[in-house]
């Protein structure tokens, strides 16, 4: 077993062992969400600049320098509405297994996951995804490949509102075509 597969299989089984009360999640540190987009780039949580998010009516601002774990990484703020809803970000998948262990041990187990065969497809095959969410699903860690087989996480803090919102706009752009 390489090194990461022994993290992937520690990350699985390790996390769901633990246990404690999960409390809600209103933003991630400081930046609460609800927040305006001039109230978070006016934060300084690193330098933030707007760029094109892909999705109908979301805004996304985005840092290569946000400072996490003690590494600059790249990390973005995304809005509806000029309603802060979701944090992102982005640390090297070689801190994963601490990662879900923080996570474990601040909002308790997993509210849901991937399968054990999802994060070995993750270590062994290119374009796979798995996650662990917690406290009902507001903290994702991401763990994915690309097409060369490189790994890569994500620490996304969403709000239950973020699909909600998301799935209006969409909904309200198409619905003269349908």
């Amino acid at each position: 077993m390489n090194f990461r597969s022994y993290i992937i299989s520690s990350l699985i089984l390790g996390v769901l062992f633990i246990s404690q009360t999960a409390t809600a999640v209103d933003g991630y540190k400081d930046l609460k969400f609800g927040m305006s987009a001039k109230q978070i780039v006016a934060s300084n949580v690193c330098t933030l600049q707007k760029y094109e998010s892909g999705q109908i009516g979301v805004e996304y601002y985005g840092c290569d320098d946000f400072m996490f774990g003690g590494e600059a990484v790249e990390a973005g703020a995304f809005f509806i509405d000029d309603k802060f809803l979701r944090f992102a970000i982005a640390p090297s998948v070689d801190v994963a297994l601490s990662l879900a262990n923080g996570l474990s041990e601040k909002y308790g187990s997993p509210s849901s996951s991937s399968t054990q065969k999802e994060f070995q497809a993750v270590d062994a095959l290119p374009n796979r995804e798995a996650f662990l969410a917690y406290d009902k699903n507001t903290v994702y860690l991401k763990l994915m490949s690309d097409e060369n087989y490189t790994q890569s996480a994500i620490l996304l803090y969403t709000s239950p509102s973020y699909d909600i919102l998301l799935l209006k706009k969409q909904d309200k752009s198409i619905s003269n075509d349908l």
